[in-house]
């Protein structure tokens, strides 16, 4: 590019245009200023023809030597000769990385008079653009500002430039209107829109707490420019409005389109698919990630996966992995969701293994209410003394002492009974 802006200073600005000052005819009447042409002399075009070349070829020295030749005789050259020169010494500058001394250059330029429009408004927007670069904000947004007033056809992409230097200063309501300014004048030339001027003003209006103008900017960048990153920040968009269905559907989307890439990710959609009551997906993608070894086996994912089994009452499924997490945990309520898993199958004497192992287990809240399990699993498994031991142990509790009595004389009740078949018998 840089090449691109020394040949057309050279190639199409061979003339220039000067603006003399008013003048008086014969008859003392002021007449307004005519414009009279300025060219390139031979001899300053043969001195800059040289600096380009030597530009072209990557020889920066050369090309300021050439450059300095026009400069030691300045005050014989005109003032379209003079901001030439300035503007193409401006450009190598900024070749060289000496941004400082292309800005110098550049104001070099603005201070020609008689500076032809063309020149004036691409020196101006330059400046702006230096400014930017060395992170000077203020004074970007101040030559962009006089750059606008004086330009008929703004480019969509000066409103972004505009945008990106009052957003570095966080002056982030300022940036929105530039925005907008120049999407809409994208849409009326029929340019295509860019996937980062988008992305500005989806930041804009994250930082503006604008959430809903948020989402509906990713919606557009997930359409034209899919990514896992549009998917995610989409999704977590819909999760701070509260649309959980949408948070997932999004996360669904980029998992089904391959875009959901880290584990936490993959689980964080197998929670939502809970939320929504939606087991099986969870399974399907837990088991995959398990198989596939996306998704560590560890306990929390255990875990979560035991609980899409529970939900979907898949509790054959479910009862391995229970046994797992439990003998992996030794935590107390691992034992008791395997007992319960269990009592749901009829499988009495395991689940009473299960619940004297919740007993015995870690970090037990409620003692009382995994006895009382334990005593509905003897009582299905016949065990009807080691029941009337356990419904009697709680008699006493606030919680559950009512039931718990009521257990005891059902038991006893049944305990009775039997011994009367058996006499009989």
């Amino acid at each position: 590019m840089k090449r691109k802006v020394m040949a057309t200073l050279l190639m199409a600005g061979l003339i220039g245009h000067s603006q003399p000052g008013w003048t008086e005819d014969d008859e003392g009447v002021r007449k307004p200023p005519t414009r009279q042409t300025q060219s390139i002399s031979a001899g300053v075009f043969k001195d800059l023809d040289v600096a380009q070349q030597a530009f072209d070829a990557k020889d920066y020295a050369g090309a300021l030597a050439a450059l300095d030749r026009v400069r030691a005789r300045e005050d014989q050259i005109n003032d379209y000769e003079r901001a030439t020169l300035h503007n193409l010494y401006a450009v190598i500058h900024y070749a060289e990385a000496r941004t400082d001394k292309a800005i110098e250059h550049y104001l070099l330029v603005l201070q020609q008079p008689n500076l032809p429009e063309g020149l004036r408004d691409a020196t101006l927007f330059a400046l702006a653009q230096m400014y930017f670069v060395t992170e000077d904000y203020p004074r970007a947004v101040q030559v962009l500002n006089k750059w606008f007033s004086l330009t008929a056809d703004p480019a969509p992409d000066a409103y972004m430039l505009l945008a990106q230097a009052y957003y570095q200063q966080q002056r982030y309501a300022d940036a929105e209107t530039p925005i907008l300014t120049g999407l809409k004048r994208a849409r009326d030339k029929g340019v295509e829109l860019r996937e980062n001027w988008l992305g500005l003003l989806r930041a804009v209006y994250y930082e503006l707490d604008e959430i809903p103008k948020a989402a509906k900017v990713l919606e557009i960048l997930v359409t034209r420019f899919p990514s896992e990153s549009y998917y995610l920040q989409l999704s977590g968009m819909y999760g701070l409005m509260g649309n959980q269905t949408a948070q997932m559907a999004t996360l669904h989307a980029a998992y089904l389109g391959g875009m959901l890439s880290k584990a936490s990710d993959q689980l964080n959609l197998a929670r939502l698919y809970l939320v929504e009551g939606a087991p099986f997906p969870a399974i399907q993608l837990l088991s995959t990630g398990f198989r596939d070894q996306r998704i560590e086996v560890d306990a929390d994912n255990l875990q979560l996966y035991a609980q899409a089994l529970s939900f979907a009452r898949e509790y054959e499924a479910q009862v391995p992995v229970l046994k797992k997490l439990a003998d992996m945990t030794n935590e107390a309520e691992h034992y008791l969701y395997l007992g319960q898993a269990l009592n749901e199958l009829g499988r009495w004497d395991e689940a009473i293994e299960a619940f004297e192992g919740a007993l015995n287990g870690e970090a037990l809240d409620d003692i009382a209410a995994v006895r009382m399990q334990l005593g509905t699993a003897q009582f299905n498994a016949g065990q009807l003394r080691a029941a009337l031991r356990t419904f009697i142990s709680l008699q006493n509790d606030d919680a559950i002492g009512t039931a718990a009595a009521n257990w005891v004389k059902f038991v006893s009740a049944e305990i009775e009974r039997q011994k009367v078949l058996d006499s009989t018998g």
